[in-house]
């Protein structure tokens, strides 16, 4: 039996438009009567007509709220999102980017309940790991407005979904290359963004921990010396780079969690060093590609940030045309670890 909104409103005793709200997951519903209009459509199996959906959908205009952070991975996350809107033939989508710096938690909260204010019909955020942030988002997904977490996530919060690298996952291949990188012995340095857990990139601090727990116990003649904070600053990223080098002569590793790459690559060559250090970083930025042909990076892990930009666009739009859900609560990008030998 083929039942039309109308019929779940009058089988449900209410209006059409409140289980449009449910078919959308929007506010304005108390549980009981959600729980209960849910309930007419499981049993009826009732599922939009896409056709339809489509038709109704294309004269208006969604407006998107990119939040992104001003890191290296900043342009490339752009790129994709606007792949991701030339993708969705048919649709006039505009876009709306906001940037932050590395730690302004404040600003991204701030930016967050702007849209709220603003009705934005989705948001796409690259979030800081900060309590604010988390229940700045929770207020938009209360305000009906799908929120989707790209290139970091942030635990605990009411986002859809988060798409980007498996952050613990990547933690055990830099481990596992770095320990044969090594042969199972030597020094270590890790460089991460900011080592305390507030106000930062959530994925960059279980790369870090993942990376140290894993040297622990699989190759415990490697001794991490140092982990040191970049805080995504080039030039701090540069000068602590450079004291690594002086304060551990024996040093035979640096594994970059974060950005900061090129300064790493400048300090290392500058010193010398190149052939004695080994590197292990993230992501396939064409200054990183270069890094690894001159032979001062041995390997990085790329993670696919152009996906990480178009596949936001394309959850959020398919949730508001057609009211589906993501598959998974996190979807991961494809981790592909590059080489000299590797690249064309």
């Amino acid at each position: 039996m083929k039942m039309t909104i109308k019929e779940i409103a009058e089988m449900a005793g209410v209006h059409r438009a409140t289980v449009d709200k449910v078919l959308h997951n929007r506010v304005g519903v108390s549980d009981e009567v959600r729980q209960k209009v849910q309930d007419i459509i499981n049993k009826y199996e009732y599922t939009p007509n896409p056709a339809g959906r489509i038709l109704q959908k294309q004269g208006r205009v969604f407006r998107i709220a990119a939040i992104l952070v001003d890191v290296d991975a900043l342009n490339f996350l752009k790129e994709g999102i606007e792949q991701g809107v030339q993708e969705r033939v048919g649709f006039n989508i505009r876009i709306e980017y906001h940037i932050t710096k590395f730690h302004d938690a404040q600003g991204q909260a701030a930016i967050l309940d702007y849209a709220v204010a603003e009705r934005m019909d989705g948001i796409i955020i690259n979030p800081i790991n900060s309590e604010r942030v988390r229940a700045a988002i929770d207020r938009a997904a209360d305000a009906g407005i799908p929120v989707v977490t790209t290139n970091s996530d942030i635990e605990g919060s009411k986002r859809l979904c988060y798409v980007g690298l498996d952050g613990a996952r990547a933690s055990r291949v830099a481990g596992r290359l770095v320990g044969q990188f090594l042969y199972g012995g030597g020094q270590v340095a890790i460089i991460s963004s900011a080592i305390d857990e507030e106000n930062n990139n959530f994925y960059v601090i279980i790369r870090e921990q993942g990376f140290t727990e894993f040297i622990t116990s699989h190759y415990p003649e490697i001794d991490i010396v140092a982990c040191v904070e970049s805080f995504e600053d080039a030039s701090i990223t540069y000068e602590k780079t450079v004291e690594l080098i002086q304060q551990y002569p024996d040093l035979r590793a640096i594994h970059i969690t974060c950005g900061g790459a090129s300064e790493v690559g400048r300090a290392l060559q500058e010193s010398g060093r190149t052939q004695d250090i080994t590197v292990l970083s993230y992501e396939d930025y064409p200054q990183i590609l270069e890094l690894i042909r001159e032979g001062v990076i041995d390997c990085t892990l790329a993670s696919d940030l152009h996906r990480q930009g178009s596949l936001p666009v394309q959850i959020i739009m398919d949730y508001l045309v057609f009211g589906r859900q993501p598959e998974k609560d996190q979807i991961f990008t494809e981790i592909k670890i590059l080489v000299k030998e590797s690249l064309f």
